[in-house]
């Protein structure tokens, strides 16, 4: 299948020989039941005829561009062949082997669309996949997440127009540099990064942090239209983009498909759909002034809200978390957005000799908020003295259960594509924001390495007693430690040349020998742990 260039087939084939395929859950969950609690969502109380507002087309106004035949054909030619097709059942395959002789089509269709301010009908409507969402009763309907599979020439068109969008607010600078999600290079590492440098700092100087994982639920479900038009129309859309926008938001239906069984359609009069490509920059237009009415530091990333507070006094502290709570909520219900208080979480950083009264809570909403001893942010465990030893164990264990799964697969497996199954299952959740646990213990690193020597074992059948640096050497796998130290010069040359989120632009200075340095001063031992501090001396070193 390799050989055929057929990785999907290769990857399922992976997969289900080392049992790491995920199951589909038993249909426990009723189809008709689960198409009306979606619907309930996305429906407004209230549907209205949305309404275009008068806007000046001024001459850097923002305007759908025209697409080329060129652009188009090139368009279609990307499709993956294996993407999901939508309601009207066209496959990408055929576009995309067709897509010399129908892209001139298909480019009058999308200019007419551009040109008139209609979305067509048929792109609107959606098959909706109810994922498990891994936690609670598999039948209840809330435990699931809906995912929009839209027509395919849907999508791509959605993604063309996304694309011009995100052009346009990163040159007039419209999302605010604390939101990290869907900028150009960009991703959950480097909002960790972000946000943690400025955490140890704090520390470093003597500080406690207090941080606050604000949840807002349903937040891409719940968006008023009519409010999303007046979002665009704030940040210069002009009437023609305007109009193609409110057509594009009008008149959709989405419907529930678990086969055999396909439910009635059912209307969306509000929020944006999952799997549109539109749907994270309207989000992110719609609350892109949420850091500028609150005091705290905060950073987003799409709608995962993190704000937090720095200080000596752990009372004042919570004050002004809670401070910062009341002015979230009052944002989002003027938005009509759901914050959830019972679900948001409190973390007190600090170093050990530091402590936190027993008692300390903060209360929100009613609820009663105690400090977590960890917590999970965009996919990392952050402890409360940031150590990262418990985001290692769990990263490790994780790794042990696939290892074990590929031991027991390793009959049907070459020594090929045991490796490859290696570095795609196991080695990338060892690398995963690898630059945030970089400057952990020796010690619990090593737990990392373990993990790669045992793998080079089971790669090469090897008895469990055999020594793995030959095997490593002959698997010309690389220390872990050495693709980390390459990953952090790769995101500092990319800081330095400004090809990062705004965010790091200030991080360093170049020094005319060419080295890089900071500012940033370390006191104590979590401070020399920053990624602003430690960096620049690997950097360094790697110019020699």
């Amino acid at each position: 299948m390799l050989n055929e260039k057929d990785t999907k087939g290769a990857w399922k084939f992976i997969r289900e020989v080392t049992f790491t395929v995920k199951k589909d859950p038993p249909n426990n969950v009723d189809p008709v039941s689960i198409n009306k609690f979606f619907a309930t969502t996305v429906q407004a109380s209230s549907p209205t005829v949305l309404q275009v507002p008068q806007s000046c087309d001024s001459k850097d106004c923002f305007s759908i561009n025209n697409l080329s035949n060129y652009k188009v054909e090139r368009m279609l030619t990307n499709l993956k062949v294996d993407t999901a097709t939508g309601p009207d059942d066209l496959p990408a395959f055929l576009l995309r082997n067709l897509a010399t002789e129908i892209a001139p089509h298909i480019s009058v269709i999308m200019n007419s669309s551009i040109n008139s301010g209609i979305f067509p009908q048929l792109w609107k409507k959606a098959n909706v996949t109810a994922v498990y969402k891994n936690k609670g009763s598999k039948t209840d309907p809330a435990n699931y997440r809906p995912i929009s599979i839209l027509p395919v020439l849907a999508r791509m068109m959605e993604k063309e127009i996304a694309r011009q969008l995100s052009t346009y607010c990163t040159a007039k600078e419209i999302i605010s540099q604390q939101q990290f999600g869907f900028w150009a290079n960009s991703s959950c590492e480097v909002a960790l990064l972000h946000a943690l440098d400025g955490w140890m700092r704090a520390i470093d100087k003597g500080d406690m942090v207090g941080a606050l994982l604000v949840d807002l639920s349903k937040a891409f479900d719940t968006v008023p239209h009519q409010k999303l038009i007046m979002e665009l129309a704030d940040i210069g859309c002009g009437m023609s983009s305007l109009a193609w926008f409110a057509s594009y938001l009008s008149n959709r239906f989405q419907r529930v498909v678990q086969p055999p069984i396909i439910t009635e359609w059912m209307p969306v009069t509000r929020g944006a759909p999952q799997g549109g490509g539109l749907s994270p920059r309207f989000f992110n237009t719609y609350v892109k002034d949420l850091p500028k009415v609150i005091q705290s530091q905060s950073m987003q990333f799409a709608d995962d809200l993190t704000v937090s507070e720095q200080g000596r006094d752990i009372q004042q502290i919570g004050s002004r978390l809670s401070h910062t709570f009341q002015e979230i909520k009052s944002y989002c219900e003027d938005r009509e957005l759901i914050v959830n208080a019972s679900k948001t979480q409190l973390i007190i950083f600090k170093v050990p000799a530091r402590k936190v009264p027993t008692d300390f809570q903060v209360t929100l909403d009613n609820c009663v908020i105690k400090p977590a001893s960890s917590v999970k942010l965009l996919g990392v465990i952050l402890d409360k003295h940031l150590t990262f030893g418990e985001h290692i164990d769990s990263t490790v264990k994780k790794c042990h259960g696939i290892l074990g799964s590929l031991t027991r697969a390793s009959s049907f497996l070459s020594r090929d594509l045991r490796k490859l199954a290696y570095t795609a299952l196991v080695r990338s959740r060892l690398e995963y924001c690898s630059a945030i646990f970089a400057s952990a213990s020796s010690t619990q690193l090593r737990k990392l390495d373990t993990v790669q020597k045992i793998a080079s074992r089971i790669i090469c059948g090897a008895a469990r007693n055999t020594h793995s640096a030959p095997l490593l050497e002959a698997l010309n796998l690389e220390s872990l430690d050495k693709r980390r130290t390459d990953h952090i010069i790769t995101l500092v040359d990319s800081i330095i040349s400004e090809n990062c989120h705004p965010a790091l632009l200030n991080m360093f200075t170049v020094l005319q020998n060419g080295n890089v340095s900071t500012d940033q001063q370390a006191r104590i031992g979590i401070g020399k742990r920053r990624f602003s501090v430690f960096a620049p001396g690997e950097y360094n070193c790697s110019m020699i």
